[in-house]
């Protein structure tokens, strides 16, 4: 099996060189390449390494009712028959299963900051809340974790050139088509590192498919350990239901007309927890930071994965190539998926994911900008288009009303920067709109920064 290269390698590197280094918590669904991620990150640098699984070995000093590191460490040197050195990696994968030592990773940053401590673990937002256990902020750094990206998907498949062409912007014809081609795969394959690895290894989308549908079957047998009072049945409906209702703001009764609205609030707070769901909130972009002037009532939802969402919808490969060729006519979503599971990392893997958009729903002067982000000093508005030519009746308005002078537009048309005119009742209002591909959608920063 070929190892794939992901570029949350270079976090740790990071993470690794600090002299005040404090243990490193990996959050992220399961599925996404954690484990593997810390396994690559010691095998590259040769690092010794003692990893505990805690769904299969059970502390005990963590249970003591007076808890001391160096118990924990000693029973770490008998369970892995290893004396621990300074530069010995110890690595807790499945630590939600013991929530306990997630509050006491504090003691290795205060008592034994020699001993470097990677801890990964899934559900860990619903398992602290259920303990009602908190985080040592300032004790522990977070790096979040989710599928791989479609640039590194280039790179698993040989492409490293193409992407360094696309962050230099060197764009032509012979790249757009070229990297449009490899678009369309992606759709299907999508980021998951198990799925992307069996692609790699029999270029088999009837294999993918096999992998994409045992990885919701594993995410299902996950929903009993969210709670004892946890409605299976419906957070199945739920998570079904989702994947048909992306790039829509939420309304409780389509998702599920059989159940109350605070029971499908509830599945879908604990599949957002889960990271299956990723939540864009509406935001007035009133000033900054854009979070000052979110309502977290009004929201649209994306899935994980691009691929795990045409495995939901059972779309075989022919009907997205046709879709795409036919630039989305009748499925945009799977357009607006691809940018938002890309957009939730544009702050960076140590920032929790995070989405925004504008809603105006109400009045005459209706619209909706479909993603906001934050460069700098600036708020930058961002429509998603299914042909090239679309409309941005909404973003113009946005624009104007916001005193914004640049946004942007990512289609399957070729990356252009220009200036763009319209006239309004209260004169003409000019901006600078960059066109950016579909398949460039991680190059964003870049381009910002140089435009």
């Amino acid at each position: 099996m070929k190892v794939l290269k992901r570029l949350a390698l270079v976090e740790f590197e990071k993470w690794y060189a600090l002299k005040d280094r404090q243990p490193l918590v990996l959050r992220g669904a399961r599925q996404v390449g954690k484990s593997t991620l810390v396994r690559d990150f010691c095998a590259n640098h040769k690092y010794p390494f003692i990893e505990i699984n805690l769904e299969k070995t059970k502390l005990h000093s963590t249970k003591k009712e007076s808890f001391k590191i160096s118990d924990l460490i000693s029973e770490i040197e008998v369970l892995s028959g290893q004396n621990l050195e300074p530069s010995t990696i110890i690595f807790f994968d499945e630590i939600q299963e013991d929530p306990k030592l997630l509050k006491y990773l504090r003691y290795f940053y205060e008592e034994t900051p020699q001993i470097p401590v990677i801890a990964a673990g899934s559900l860990l937002e619903i398992v602290l809340a259920k303990e009602e256990i908190s985080f040592p902020v300032g004790r522990v750094q977070f790096l979040n974790i989710g599928p791989m990206t479609f640039f590194e998907f280039l790179i698993a498949l040989g492409e490293e050139k193409l992407v360094e062409r696309i962050l230099r912007l060197e764009f032509s014809d012979a790249l757009h088509n070229k990297a449009n081609d490899y678009f369309r795969l992606f759709a299907f394959v999508g980021g998951m590192p198990k799925a992307v690895s069996r692609f790699t290894d029999s270029r088999s989308l009837l294999d993918v498919r096999d992998v994409q549908n045992q990885i919701l079957e594993t995410y299902k047998a996950d929903f009993p350990k969210y709670g004892k009072r946890t409605n299976v049945e419906r957070l199945v409906g739920v998570f079904e239901s989702a994947a048909s209702h992306l790039g829509t703001k939420v309304m409780y009764q389509e998702l599920d007309s059989h159940a109350k609205a605070r029971e499908t609030r509830k599945a879908l707070e604990l599949l957002k927890n889960a990271r299956i769901l990723k939540p864009c909130i509406h935001c007035e972009a009133s000033g900054l930071p854009l979070w000052a002037s979110e309502d977290i009532d009004i929201y649209k939802l994306y899935f994980l994965d691009i691929g795990l969402v045409s495995a939901i919808q059972g779309a075989d490969v022919q009907s997205i190539f046709t879709e795409i060729d036919k630039a989305f006519l009748t499925k945009g979503y799977l357009a607006e998926q691809f940018v938002a599971q890309h957009l939730s990392q544009f702050y960076g893997s140590t920032v929790t994911p995070h989405l925004n958009y504008w809603l105006r729903d109400k009045g005459s002067a209706k619209g909706e900008v479909d993603f906001l982000v934050q460069h700098k000093n600036t708020i930058v508005p961002i429509e998603v288009k299914s042909t090239a030519s679309g409309h941005l009746k909404s973003l113009l308005y946005f624009t104007r009303e916001k005193k914004i002078k640049r946004a942007v537009k990512i289609s399957l048309a070729p990356f252009q920067i220009k200036r763009v005119t319209h006239q309004f009742a209260e004169g003409r209002y000019e901006i600078e709109l960059i066109e950016l591909p579909l398949y460039a959608t991680e190059a964003l920063a870049k381009v910002l920064e140089g435009s």
